[in-house]
């Protein structure tokens, strides 16, 4: 399936070498592990504004419209003709 082969390639996908032998660390030590992931991610977030400000100016147009934002590959629920959808997957491929 080609989705699971785009999965894969995602750095998120990747296993964490920090978390390797997790089943043998202490709690202090899965504590900070998990507080130092934590602390990356303000960082990242940092990075992606520009996609994320996109991502609200057209979600904000699309319900202004009358319509409502659409997302992933298969939507839960099938689209209306007479409302518009937004092609979320171009805010981060561009």
């Amino acid at each position: 399936m080609k989705s699971n082969l785009i999965l894969r390639k995602l750095r998120t996908e990747q296993p964490n070498p920090l978390s390797a032998g997790l089943d043998y660390k202490s709690s202090l030590e899965i504590a900070r592990i998990m507080n130092a992931e934590d602390a990356k991610v303000a960082a990242a977030v940092k990075r992606a504004l520009p996609q994320i400000a996109r991502a609200i100016d057209w979600i904000e147009d699309a319900l202004h419209s009358g319509g409502r934002p659409a997302g992933g590959s298969q939507p839960l629920t099938p689209p209306s003709p007479r409302l518009p959808s937004i092609p979320t997957r171009e805010l981060f491929n561009s």
